[in-house]
């Protein structure tokens, strides 16, 4: 048997570890409230690489925040949002949409809330900020129209769209972060977003 697959997978297990601690270093750097500097060569000290590995993995500063999202989403449990587009149950898949987005949000408050802080002056992360913003508020949208269906309501467009844009407005990054700011657990914070979200969803 060739040699050759065994040291492909191994290199790919290597560039993934190197991946990872990159990742790692840059979430560290957000997570430290006295840093600010997000720029390559300080990530890349942090991370014990080059620059130029930096953008071999990641090829701009743009795609290593791409993939900085999508790991703070894995840390965050992100991936079991599938659960509420499987679930049939309108009513159930919003207590689902709060508990997950709950969960995320309290996951990493640091880093997120810095990142959102600087998304004012940076269009890189604002950019990656807003994309994942309007995510929730698509499936925020769809929940309202599911439970429309489901019990026969009916709304004018203006009425859908406050519901949902309310729905979206109470699992944002900034109830979540008004609420934790008072010293209110997540379990705390999750039953007030849920009974907020049922009323203005009109499942009270």
């Amino acid at each position: 048997m060739s040699p050759r697959p065994y040291r492909l997978g191994k290199r790919e297990a290597a560039a993934n570890e190197t991946r990872l601690r990159i990742l790692e270093a840059t979430r560290q750097v957000l997570a430290a409230e006295e840093e600010s500097d997000l720029g390559m060569e300080y990530i890349a000290r942090r991370a014990d690489v080059s620059r130029l590995t930096i953008y071999y993995q990641f090829k701009s500063r743009p795609g290593l925040l791409e993939a900085l999202y999508d790991y703070l989403a894995m840390r965050g449990n992100m991936r079991s949002m599938a659960e509420v587009f499987h679930e049939p149950d309108p009513s159930v898949a919003v207590d689902k949409f709060v508990r997950i987005f709950v969960g995320f949000w309290s996951s990493d408050p640091v880093v997120i809330r810095r990142l959102r802080g600087m998304a004012t002056l940076d269009r890189d992360i604002a950019q990656g900020i807003g994309a994942r913003d309007a995510r929730r508020q698509h499936i925020a949208r769809e929940i309202v129209r599911r439970v429309a269906v489901r019990y026969n309501k009916t709304s004018s467009p203006e009425q859908h769209n406050l519901a949902a844009d309310t729905l979206s407005m109470l699992t944002s990054f900034e109830s979540y972060d008004t609420l934790a700011g008072g010293g209110h657990s997540p379990d705390q914070i999750i039953a007030t977003i849920l009974r907020l979200s049922r009323f203005a969803l009109g499942l009270n």
